[in-house]
């Protein structure tokens, strides 16, 4: 690494996709022919990967397998957002590094909000949500990293149903009061020829000396985002529009590895206050968007207020398009076929009950055990993969329970096989195995029989190099296949993080002083 050479932090980090993405493989042995080894500029020098509940660590081992063990933390990530004893910035001090660029991807977790003691609105249950774990590393860090890019499921925008954006609403008032400005985008891996469709929101939070910076050194020199948010600029940065005159305030990362289609939606306006949130229906954020502080008024302090500027865009991609063909073994490769994932003929009319639409219905957790008879008939029901068996059921139980003691359960058919000629659909931790179910893939051979996909195709669909989760334990015992396809079902599309890397790269050096 030379001395342009960027330090990571990669909090979540899974098996490693957003490393692979930025760092690249450890060693020309992993080569595929979809990610190839180089120096890319990004190293990362800290990790934290553990899962509450899990005896093995699987993901941690294959991590410490692939990149070594230095800079590598497999502990509960509360050990040092939580310390029992001493400071939380003491023990984020000790334990992470300098680093120029956060990553990571958390779960998508719902958030009650309060009022404290301060008359301050609050997250309840701190502990229990993984976004405070990362608020807490960048807010305590005495050198915020300059740049932080997180990842998440669309739905993140849209939550909870109760109070539509609130959730990410939280994220960004927590980003913005430490002086981070944040860009955000929704992608889908199979818009910009990729073998998956596996949609995902991405935050850029892009770091800005904060009004005192000749004070307070926390956030340190250089503006890594916009310096001015009047349309031209930001159409610009988030949206790509080459037709602005502001050409000096350039393309943001975005805009830059995934060209779009889209305009913002009106003039900037605020950031809803978290507590008239409830009851909204629909989120104000869309899918891609811009968020900063505001200030204003003469004297100091300074008044301020969090302004964001949004979009509903689409993707602008006409390149070449990756599908389950070049992805799977069509034909039965020795090397890695196992005949154990093969379905037999007579499976298949459980697939496509399965797969095929349905209008079942379904009783209540007390109903059934106040009945026990209904409780057998529903269990015969389900298990029969049968639209005929609910059919002729239906009026049995609302003898008992009338017409409202169940409720419709209807779902819309989906491909049956799946066509090998398309992206794949999105990689679903239960991928693996070759019982029916609606969620796993089932693909045909030329020769006209079927199976389910093998954990190396899993792999190749979220494109990590071949056989990347295969590893044994100290007593030699391989880690079971429904595994290595649940720690794909987690991943992210390396492929994503690939494209996003020269032009993080190229905002850095560039701005950093």
């Amino acid at each position: 690494m030379g001395e342009d050479s960027l330090h990571v932090g990669e909090m979540f980090a899974g098996v490693g996709g957003f490393r692979l993405g930025l760092e690249g493989p450890p060693s020309k042995d992993w080569e595929t022919e979809f990610l190839k080894f180089e120096e890319t500029g990004f190293k990362v020098v800290w990790s934290n990967q553990y899962e509450p509940g899990e005896g093995k660590q699987w993901a941690s081992r294959i991590l410490e397998e692939r990149f070594g063990s230095e800079g590598h933390n497999p502990d509960s990530i509360h050990k040092i957002t939580f310390p029992e004893k001493g400071e939380v910035s003491d023990s984020i001090k000790n334990s992470i590094p300098n680093i120029d660029l956060l990553v990571g991807g958390f779960p998508c977790q719902d958030y009650s909000v309060a009022r404290t003691r301060s008359g301050e609105l609050g997250i309840k249950g701190e502990k229990g949500k993984l976004w405070t774990d990362i608020e807490r590393i960048i807010k305590f860090k005495r050198q915020r990293p300059k740049m932080i890019l997180l990842e998440n499921v669309p739905r993140l925008l849209n939550s909870p149903a109760s109070a539509r954006g609130r959730n990410f609403a939280v994220i960004l008032n927590d980003l913005l009061r430490m002086d981070y400005e944040v860009e955000w985008r929704v992608i889908n891996a199979a818009d910009y020829g990729m073998p998956q469709k596996r949609s995902r929101v991405f935050i850029m939070a892009y770091r800005t000396p904060g009004p005192s910076s000749t004070k307070n050194s926390i956030n340190g020199p250089g503006r890594f985002g916009l310096q001015r948010k009047t349309r031209g600029p930001v159409s610009k940065w988030v949206l790509g529009k080459e037709d602005s005159k502001e050409d000096k305030w350039g393309i943001g990362p975005f805009a830059n590895a995934f060209p779009l289609l889209g305009e913002f939606q009106g003039m900037a306006a605020l950031i809803p206050e978290l507590e008239i949130m409830d009851g909204f229906k629909k989120s104000p954020f869309g899918n891609a968007g811009y968020a900063w502080k505001y200030r204003y008024g003469g004297k100091s302090p300074k008044k301020q207020e969090f302004r964001f500027w949004t979009a509903n865009v689409k993707p602008n991609y006409n390149g070449y398009k990756k599908t389950i063909r070049t992805s799977v073994m069509i034909q039965k490769d020795e090397e890695y076929y196992n005949e154990s994932y093969e379905v037999k003929n007579t499976e298949l009319k459980r697939w496509k009950y399965e797969k095929g639409s349905k209008r079942e219905f379904r009783i209540r957790k007390s109903d059934l055990e106040r009945y026990p008879e209904l409780a057998e008939l529903y269990k015969k029901c389900k298990t029969s993969k049968s639209q005929e068996m609910w059919d002729n059921h239906r009026s049995d139980f609302e003898s008992v329970l009338g017409s409202g003691g169940s409720y419709n359960y209807d779902e819309g058919a989906i491909a049956f096989p799946d066509s090998i000629d398309k992206p794949s659909r999105t990689v679903v931790t239960a991928e693996i195995g070759k019982s029916a179910s609606r969620m796993r893939h089932l693909i045909k051979h030329d020769d006209g029989t079927y199976r389910t996909l093998f954990p190396i195709e899993t792999e190749r669909l979220n494109m990590f190099p071949d056989n990347w989760t295969k590893m044994n334990d100290e007593k030699g015992n391989q880690i079971p296949d429904s595994k290595r396809g649940f720690l794909m079902g987690n991943a992210l599309v390396v492929g994503i993080v690939q494209r996003l890397r020269e032009p993080i790269r190229e905002l850095i050096l560039r701005r950093r002083c």
